[in-house]
Order: C-alpha cells, then sequence, then structure tokens
C-alpha cells in the first residue's frame, strides 16, 4: 500500500461544503429541468466480487480519505491477504477539505478516484449527479447487503440505487458530566422534560453552568433532533421529488421547546469548531453534550482530566418515559466507487469496500488502533467480545449504550439530495434567532422557502406543505 501524504486522522468527520452547482457538470441530467438520473450501473455481482479477491490478476486502486491514518492497519490487513490488489490512499486532509478536492476534481472530470469516503447526509448530492457508481444487484443486495444493520443499509441506497458500503455509524449517545450533576443533586434525565427541569435547577444553583448547548454551526445537531423527536421535515421519493413540511405541528411543537430551553438557560447557543465550544465541556460549561458515538474518542485522547467523570447514556427520550426513546445519528461514513473507476477494475473495487467495511478481520484490525469504531454490521453488534467490552476511561460497558442506540434509530428518516443549501440556509436564516428571546419558530417557513426557491432552480419538483 502506498500513501500518497501523510494522513490526518480525524476522529469527527467534520461537514464538508460543496457546490452542487460544480457537480452538475459530470452528470447527464440537466439541473435547469428534466429528469434526474441515478449514476451509471456498475455491472458488478457478488460472485464476480468474490472471483476479483482470488484471481491472480495485479489490481491498482486509488482511494480517497480523510481518516488514512486510522485506516491503514485495516487496509494492511487486507493487502496481506489480497496481495494482488494494491490500495494507493490519498489524505485529503479535513473532511472539509476532502468534498472541496473530490469536488473540483469532479468538475475538472480529471485525476479522479476509484473509490471515495463521504457522509451519509452527502451521498445523495454526489449519487444524483452522476459521480457515483450504482452499484445495485440482487447478489449483492442479498449477499452483502445482509452484513449490516437496516439502517446502515438504507443510508448508502439513494432512489432504489445502491451507491457504496457503510463504514461507520453515528448512533446518538448523551455524555454527562456526572461529577458536576453530583455535586448538584441532579440525576442524569431520562426525558426531555427531565433535562428541562434540571436545566433550571442547575443553572438556577449555578449560573455559569448549563445543562448542555445548541449548536449554531452544524445542522446535522438540529436534524438529529427532529429525528429523535419523529418530526420530518420533509419527505424524498426518487431522484427530484422533494416534499418540503418544515411548518408541520410536529415541528413546530420541537421549535417552540428548543426556544424555552434557550430562554430558560437550559440550553446555551453556541458555534462548534469554536475554542469556546472545544473548551465548554471539559470546564464544565455545559454538563451534558448529545452527539454521536464517535465522539467518544476524541476524549479519550484529548481530555484525559475527564477520565471517570463522564457518563455514557442514551439521550433524552421525547415523550413521558425513557421507553418511548427513539434515536438519531451525527455522522457516520461509507465509502463509494466513483463512475470514473475503469470497468476492469470495478469487481475488485466492490470487493475491497465491502471487506474493509464488513470482515471480521477489517473490524479487529479499525479497532486496534485505539478509540472506538461503531461497525454498523451485524457480527460487530452480535460480537459477545464487543458487546461487552470495559471502558476504563468511562468505567463502563460503552458500546452496550451505542447498540442500543443504534437499534432505536428512527428510520422514517430521509436526506435532502440538495443537503449543502439545506445546511448553507440554516445559516442564514434560522442560526439568528438561536438565541435567547428570538422567535425560532418564526423563521422556518422563511427557510423552507428559501429551500423550495432553491430546489426549483436546480430542476428538483417541490411539493411546498404550509
Amino acid at each position: 500500500m502506498s500513501w500518497n501524504s501523510k494522513g490526518h486522522k480525524v476522529v469527527c468527520a467534520c461537514v464538508g461544503f460543496f457546490m452542487i452547482a460544480g457537480l452538475s457538470a459530470c452528470g447527464s441530467g440537466s439541473n435547469n429541468g428534466g429528469n434526474r438520473s441515478a449514476g451509471a450501473e456498475g455491472g458488478v455481482t457478488a460472485s464476480q466480487a468474490a472471483a476479483a479477491l482470488k484471481s491472480d490478476k495485479d489490481v491498482e486502486l486509488t482511494l480517497w480519505t480523510w481518516q488514512a491514518d486510522s485506516l491503514k492497519s485495516t487496509i494492511d490487513a487486507f493487502q496481506s491477504k489480497y496481495p494482488h490488489i494494491k490500495v494507493k490512499v490519498t489524505a485529503t486532509g479535513a473532511a472539509a477539505d476532502h468534498y472541496t478536492k473530490f469536488s473540483n476534481v469532479i468538475k475538472a472530470n480529471k485525476d479522479i478516484p476509484d473509490m471515495t469516503m463521504l457522509e451519509y447526509d452527502y451521498l445523495p448530492q454526489y449519487a444524483t449527479t452522476k459521480a457515483l457508481l450504482n452499484i445495485n444487484d440482487k447478489s449483492i443486495e442479498q449477499q452483502m447487503g445482509s452484513r449490516y444493520t437496516k439502517a446502515a443499509w438504507a443510508d448508502v441506497h439513494v432512489a432504489g440505487g445502491l451507491y457504496g458500503f457503510p463504514m461507520d455509524q453515528g448512533p446518538i449517545v448523551m455524555y454527562s458530566r456526572r461529577d458536576l450533576l453530583d455535586q448538584h443533586g441532579i440525576a442524569i434525565p431520562k426525558t426531555w422534560d427531565e433535562f428541562e427541569q434540571a436545566g433550571i435547577a442547575l443553572h438556577k444553583a449555578d449560573p455559569t453552568r448549563y445543562m448542555g448547548y445548541i449548536d449554531t454551526a452544524d445542522v446535522r445537531y438540529m436534524a438529529a433532533i427532529m429525528r429523535q423527536a419523529k418530526a420530518p421535515m420533509w419527505q424524498v421519493k426518487g431522484l427530484e421529488n422533494v416534499t418540503l413540511d418544515m411548518t408541520n405541528k410536529k415541528v413546530k411543537e420541537v421549535v417552540d421547546f428548543i426556544q424555552r430551553l434557550i430562554d430558560e438557560d437550559v440550553l446555551e447557543p453556541v458555534a462548534s469548531k469554536t475554542d469556546e465550544y472545544n473548551r465548554g465541556f471539559a470546564e464544565g460549561r455545559w454538563v451534558t453534550k448529545i452527539d454521536g458515538a464517535w465522539r467518544s474518542s476524541t476524549y479519550e485522547k484529548q481530555q484525559q482530566s475527564m477520565k471517570g467523570k463522564v457518563e455514557i447514556t442514551l439521550p433524552p427520550a421525547w415523550g413521558s418515559s425513557a421507553a418511548d426513546f427513539k434515536s438519531a445519528t451525527i455522522g457516520g461514513s461509507l465509502f463509494a466507487v466513483t463512475t470514473s473507476c475503469p470497468k476492469d477494475k470495478r469487481a475488485a473495487a466492490v470487493a475491497f469496500l465491502n471487506w474493509i467495511c464488513s470482515d471480521p478481520a477489517a473490524i479487529k484490525a479499525g479497532n486496534s488502533e485505539g478509540g472506538i469504531r461503531f461497525s454498523p454490521t451485524k457480527a460487530y453488534l452480535d460480537d459477545a467480545t464487543y458487546q461487552n467490552q470495559h471502558n476504563d476511561y468511562f468505567n463502563q460497558n460503552v458500546n452496550a449504550i451505542y447498540m442500543e442506540s443504534s437499534k432505536k434509530i428512527n428510520t422514517d428518516w430521509s436526506i435532502l439530495p440538495f443537503n449543502t443549501q439545506y445546511a448553507t440556509s440554516f445559516k442564514d436564516i434560522v442560526v439568528p434567532e438561536m438565541k435567547k428571546g428570538g422567535k425560532l419558530a418564526s423563521v422556518f417557513p422563511k427557510w423552507q422557502e428559501s429551500l423550495k426557491t432553491y430546489a426549483e432552480g436546480q430542476g428538483f419538483k417541490i411539493t411546498d406543505k404550509k
């Protein structure tokens, strides 16, 4: 295996922003009207992928990823077993840099890698513009798809097409500063109503502390709240038909509750990826943090002062008891084959990606790097070794919590095929009202109208519910 540049491990896959208008150059569907079409059919079967592993023909594949360091052991394990398949890895930097670079080579139609890493949130935008290979085949669906959880396998599909393999998943959990809650005699809340009351009591006792924060930089956290609350803001059918429903009764109920928590000093608005944000939880400004399972690794590696002080639980439930809990995801990544991958290499690419994402040896190698890589495979979830793994930093079996959250992910959710515009307009329209005395619910109609205008201009068929 060769490495083009030193890999920079990024445990948290940050949101990447790129212009879908630039991507449209590589798709045959027009962004100014007409029907969109999925990526080209891959023409690969499960038996062909299996044969590629057994072949004695040398194949070189190129892979772009922002997790080059953390994947090294896994790819080394693959090449030790299948030395005829060489994988040339390019470390693309942070996830945001990765998306910019990948979008640029697609637009230029030059130097496009055979395979790339993506986050689930950004898969539809690349799939609908023919940047990715549609590897949908009955044998692949049955033989390879059966290795993954239902939620994760659904996440690599767009409009019936299959565009990759799930590498990891970010089921949400709640990290609580148990040491600080104990000081004030506050139990870790199991419902959002309990969270509200605990937050009011905490801030009254110590005005420098908040129960938690609301992210004003990353829209994925707002989406996770809505998904967990079973408040879908849209429905996506096929490649181009989208119903926007961001002002319905359930969404308004959740938005009003968020505004109330901000007004009551239970949640503090703060932008992630800032110094204030990076210090907040460690310094105890916020005593809880709801995030993906991958966040655990950053604490273990960067916050040794919090060892033994943090407890992981399921997030609060929307409802009257913990039994009402539904989960969501923040983060998580997949690997896809690009349409630029030569036809004679596609079977090897499919075989390689499925192996590093689902083979028990690959999962073991990935976890040997340290930290936590939550695999969305049945082999991982059913393995007692992982189920009963004690974590010294948190002094508890954290995998059991991650697995429980994973099993309760709300599957009644879809990703917008113009997700970057959704993220951009969130910052422009919604964030200014995410403050004490704000009128958060009042801007959701404007947010919906903005997305409608943009999407129709890109050739999507929009149904606008009000």
